[in-house]
């Protein structure tokens, strides 16, 4: 059996007075993908949606459960 799970991150579109503010956000999403990895998952898709304030990330992960028989 598999495991499906997303993580989906708001980016604000910043100027560059507030790129560290999206930075943060980034490296928000990067900790999330490190977490995920660590607990077996593997990143399978990922798709962006961009708007005028935010670029939205939705990150598809899978991860395969171990079955007893």
């Amino acid at each position: 059996m598999q495991s499906i799970t997303t993580i989906t991150t708001f980016v604000p579109v910043v100027d560059d007075t507030e790129i560290q503010r999206q930075l943060r956000k980034l490296g928000e999403r990067e900790e999330d993908l490190a977490h995920h990895a660590r607990a077996g998952y593997t990143l399978a898709h990922t798709a962006t949606i961009t708007g005028p304030d935010f670029t939205t990330f939705v990150d598809t992960l899978t991860r395969d459960n171990e079955t007893s028989n």
